[in-house]
């Protein structure tokens, strides 16, 4: 008996699903032409041989009008146009199975209905008769994605021809004209449905920065601007630079810890120094594999530090924090220089609960401010940072006071040592011998400040004019506009990224050389400080420390 049944069901299903070398399935492409007209619960008929996608394949320049009319959803004509085309053709395209319920015939026989002819008539009505009211816009997109479309019917007369697997007359008794089943519009790669639009039936949207009739650009949103992957490419490489700083300035920080004559001054200086930048490039660890944590919110929303306060509110405090500290340090280490070549004072040893007081407490105020002032978003990159209309007065200006006054003190040193080496040169040639000793000493902290003085400058250029051209595009821009009809045309990505986004957007190398040179601070760091000497002495204690341990 258990049998007899299974057979009965498995007669039933396979009957079902084929019929004489032809089928019938679920509609199951879920951001398909047809996803509007079509219920995943209903079964749909196509030839053997077929499935959905290589039938919507062949449906062409519909998708662009689609694409086209949800940027107008406002336009009326043009919508109802569309939404009787596509009704139209995914109705003869995929036409519904019905199952005859006779479970008593040997051989089941799967009925298929053809949509009603009221479905081809609103099609005439919609986008014919309708057309002479419609703007100039609307009549050239009907005209190029619609009327000349090989599944445009010409009449509603005869039988239906336009799918091959039919040969039907149109039925017109209890039709209707095949409402939409959802509101799901449709939006080309890299845009993505605004589901919260279609769950509210189109009253609520989820960013109004970044979404547009159903259609968001998605986060981080300066991705999509770019052809797929070169940004996110491009920060991978320059997260491994980061992770290359972090190890070169913690074992500067490890040496300058561990070794005794280190911890002492001038060399304690390079300790906090290296501390700072170890600080700095440690941001990387918010973000490391998995930078959309640190980039977003959610899958539209950027990160801020209300929305996202431990990714992006944390990370970005401590890069401020760290930022400015690195600058007061390195400052610290030329100043220290100065007086004691231009002043012969060693005044800066006796003052150290100063130096912390400045060196610590500047940074931390003007990272409480913007924390307090809520200025912590995400902008590009991998990391959170200041906002651009809060980061000149937050980050920039600060740091400009320290640097600035630090790079004059830097010119000062330089030019003394030159000046005073050549006229010593001439009356004691020992005092030109102590003058190049000097030089040798103290030549890598000099050149620390050169390459950070140069990378603050140039991220500073970046960040306050190219990067507004990211973050304060919205959706009634003009050129941003351009580049959303490009990509409801179905003109691709790399397309509108290389004709339409260029134009607007900075060059791509702009961005890699800023972050390149922000990358690389800890780099820096190892590279002018670290030297045989070092190497030498952390090698010795190394080996004291261990082999004294296996003596005990």
């Amino acid at each position: 008996m258990v049998l007899l049944q299974s057979l009965k069901v498995l007669l039933l299903f396979s009957t079902l699903f084929c019929v004489h070398g032809q089928k019938c399935g679920r509609y199951y492409q879920n951001g398909g032409i047809c996803v509007n007209y079509k219920s995943n619960e209903d079964y749909i008929f196509y030839a053997k041989g077929q499935n959905v996608l290589s039938v919507e394949s062949s449906f062409g320049s519909l998708a662009i009008a689609q694409g086209l009319s949800t940027l107008q959803d406002d336009d009326l004509i043009l919508g109802n146009c569309v939404q009787a085309f596509t009704s139209f053709v995914c109705a003869i395209a995929f036409p519904s199975c019905k199952r005859i319920e006779n479970l008593y015939v040997p051989n089941l026989e799967v009925e298929i209905v053809p949509p009603c002819k009221s479905t081809c008539t609103n099609v005439i009505e919609s986008c014919v008769t309708n057309l002479k009211n419609a703007s100039t816009k609307t009549q050239e997109i009907i005209k190029e994605y619609i009327l000349s479309h090989t599944f445009f019917p010409q009449d509603c007369n005869g039988n239906i021809t336009t799918s091959p697997p039919l040969n039907f007359e149109y039925p017109t008794e209890r039709c209707n004209y095949s409402p939409q089943l959802s509101n799901r519009p449709k939006c080309f790669n890299p845009l993505t449905e605004d589901h919260k639009w279609i769950e509210t039936n189109k009253s609520e949207i989820t960013s109004k920065e970044f979404c547009r009739n159903g259609c968001c650009l998605p986060c981080p949103q300066s991705y999509a601007l770019y052809p797929l992957n070169q940004m996110k490419n491009g920060f991978m490489a320059t997260q491994i630079l980061r992770i290359f700083s972090v190890i070169g300035s913690g074992i500067i920080l490890f040496s300058y810890l561990v070794l005794p004559r280190k911890r002492t001054h001038p060399d304690i200086l390079i300790l906090f120094a290296s501390f700072s930048i170890f600080l700095y490039s440690s941001n990387i660890l918010f973000s490391i594999n998995r930078p959309e944590k640190v980039q977003c919110a959610t899958e539209i929303v950027p990160s801020t530090q209300i929305n996202n306060p431990f990714y992006c509110g944390l990370q970005g405090a401590l890069l401020i924090f760290a930022s400015h500290a690195t600058a007061i340090w390195i400052g610290f280490i030329i100043l220290n220089l100065h007086v004691q070549v231009v002043w012969k004072s060693n005044i800066m040893d006796d003052k150290r609960i100063y130096l912390h007081v400045i060196g610590w407490g500047i940074p931390a105020i003007l990272t409480i401010v913007a924390l307090k002032t809520y200025s912590i978003n995400y902008q590009f990159a991998t990391l959170c940072f200041v906002k651009v209309e809060a980061s000149n007065v937050i980050f920039f200006y600060p740091l400009a006071v320290i640097v600035v006054p630090i790079f004059f003190i830097h010119m000062t040193t330089s030019s003394y040592i030159y000046w005073t080496g050549r006229k010593g040169k001439k009356s004691n040639p020992s005092f030109s011998v102590s003058i190049a000793h000097l030089i040798r000493i103290q030549w890598r902290e000099l050149l620390l400040f050169v390459l950070f003085f140069v990378t603050v400058t140039i991220y500073w250029l970046f960040y306050c004019i190219e990067l507004k051209s990211i973050v304060t595009r919205n959706n009634s821009d003009v050129n941003f506009l351009d580049w959303i009809n490009c990509i409801q045309s179905g003109k691709g990505r790399s397309f509108c990224a290389n004709n339409i986004a260029s134009k607007f957007m900075p060059h791509y190398s702009l961005i890699l050389i800023a972050e390149i040179s922000a990358s690389l601070i800890g780099v820096y760091l190892f590279v002018t400080i670290f030297n045989e000497i070092l190497w030498l002495e952390l090698n010795q204690w190394i080996s004291e420390t261990f082999s004294s341990k296996e003596i005990l």
